[in-house]
C-alpha cells in the first residue's frame, strides 16, 4: 500500500488531536458549550452528562464512585472506559486518597473493585509505599480469588520492588492452595517491576535470580515457563551464575516448551564459548524434534557464522536439519549479519509446535 501524502498524515494528526480534547465530552455525550451549564445537586440520571465534571469537583472522589456504580447497573461499557481513566487524574500522587479507594475496593463487588482497581493502577499514587503494602496485603489475604488478582495487577506498574516484596511474590507463586492463576500472576507481576526498574537504571540480578529460582524450582509447567520467558524478556547479557541456571533448565526440565524457552534465554549469555558448550552438550539427549530446532538457531544466534561448525554437526545428528544448515550458510555467505535481520529471510520447514509437543513434554 502506498504511503499517504503528508498533507493527510497532518490531517489525520490534528483529528486525532481534536478527538484527544473532546473525548470527555464524547463519552458523557454533550458539546463543550453545554458543559459549562450549573451543575444539579445530585446525580445525573446519565453517568456522564453535562455537568458532570463540575458536579465532580464540587463533591470529589465519592461521586467517582457513585458514577462507576450507576455505570455498572447501567451496563455503559462507555462511560466505566472513561471512569476508569478519570481515577488517575483525580487521584494524582494522594495516597491518602489512593488508600480511600483501596478501602472501597476492598468490600465492594468484583465488578466495581475491578474498576477502582484498574484506575488506581494507573495513577501516581499506586507507588507510594503504604499504597503498594496495603496492594501486596490485599494479594496475600484478601478472601476473594478476584481481590487478590486485582491487587497483583495494580502492583505492575510500581517502579521497583525491594528484597521483602520479591520475597512475597515468590511466596505467592509457591502457595500449594492458590490456583494457578493467581500464581501466574505474582510472577508476572515480579516480571514486569523487574522491567521497569531495569529501564530506570536499577539492576535486573535480584529479581533474575528469583525467577530462575521458579524456572529450576517450580512443581508448575506454566510457572516454570513464564519465569524463564520474563527472564529473557529484558535481552540483557546474562552473567555465569544465570548462563549455569539456564543450562541446568535446558537439559532438565520436563517440559518441551519450557526447554525451548530456556535455550532462548541461554543465548543472551555473556560468555559465548560457554553458552554454545551447553547447547552442544544439551543437542544429542534432546528427543523432541521442535526443542533441537530452538537449539539450532539460538546456536547462531549466540555465536553468529562462526558458530556454522557446530550446526553442521547437529545437521549430522539429525537430517531434518540439513536443508537448514544450507539456507544458514547461503545467508551468511549473503553478508547478513545481525541474527534477527537474517532470520526474517529464513524459511522454515519445521512445523512447531507439533501436535505430539504440544500434548507431551
Amino acid at each position: 500500500m502506498p504511503a499517504s501524502p503528508p498533507h493527510s498524515q497532518a490531517l489525520r494528526a490534528r483529528v486525532r488531536g481534536w478527538a484527544r480534547a473532546l473525548w470527555p465530552f464524547l463519552v458523557c455525550g454533550v458539546t463543550p458549550a453545554m458543559a459549562a451549564k450549573p451543575p444539579i445537586q445530585r446525580l445525573p440520571h446519565l453517568t456522564c452528562r453535562a455537568g458532570y465534571l463540575d458536579f465532580e469537583q464540587l463533591h470529589g472522589l465519592p461521586t467517582v464512585r457513585a458514577a462507576i456504580q450507576q455505570a455498572l447497573a447501567q451496563h455503559d461499557p462507555a462511560a466505566l472506559t472513561f471512569l476508569t481513566e478519570r481515577i488517575p487524574e483525580v487521584l494524582g500522587e494522594d495516597a491518602q486518597a489512593a488508600l480511600q479507594v483501596l478501602d472501597w475496593a476492598d468490600t465492594a463487588p468484583a465488578p466495581e473493585a475491578s474498576v477502582l482497581m484498574a484506575g488506581l493502577r494507573e495513577a501516581s499514587a499506586v507507588k507510594d509505599a503504604r499504597v503498594a503494602e496495603r496492594l501486596l496485603t490485599m494479594a496475600e489475604q484478601h478472601a476473594s480469588t478476584d481481590h487478590r488478582a486485582q491487587a497483583l495487577q495494580a502492583l505492575e506498574t510500581q517502579a521497583r520492588f525491594g528484597a521483602p516484596a520479591q520475597d512475597r511474590l515468590m511466596a505467592l507463586t509457591r502457595r500449594s492452595t492458590a490456583p494457578q492463576g493467581m500464581s501466574l500472576l505474582a510472577v508476572r507481576t515480579l516480571g514486569w517491576v523487574m522491567k521497569n526498574d531495569f529501564q530506570a537504571g536499577g539492576s535486573e540480578e535480584p529479581y533474575l535470580t528469583r525467577l530462575l529460582t521458579l524456572a529450576r524450582e517450580s512443581e508448575d509447567r506454566h510457572v516454570r515457563a513464564l519465569a524463564v520467558e520474563l527472564a529473557a524478556s529484558l535481552s540483557v547479557r546474562l552473567d555465569a551464575r544465570a548462563v549455569e541456571q539456564l543450562a541446568w533448565v535446558l537439559e532438565s526440565d520436563t517440559d518441551a516448551n519450557v526447554r525451548e524457552l530456556a535455550a532462548l534465554a541461554l543465548s543472551d549469555g555473556r560468555d559465548t564459548r560457554a553458552v554454545l558448550k551447553h547447547f552442544s552438550a544439551a543437542f544429542p539427549g534432546e528427543q523432541r524434534l521442535c526443542v533441537r530446532w530452538a537449539l539450532l538457531r539460538y546456536t547462531l544466534r549466540a555465536g553468529g557464522a562462526e558458530a556454522l561448525p557446530q550446526v553442521r554437526d547437529y545437521a549430522k545428528q539429525d537430517r531434518r536439519f540439513a536443508r537448514d544448515v544450507a539456507d544458514f550458510q547461503a545467508l551468511y555467505d549473503a553478508g547478513h549479519v545481525d541474527f534477527d535481520r537474517l532470520w526474517l529471510n529464513k524459511r522454515v520447514y519445521h512445523r512447531c509446535p507439533e501436535d505430539v509437543e504440544a500434548r507431551t513434554p
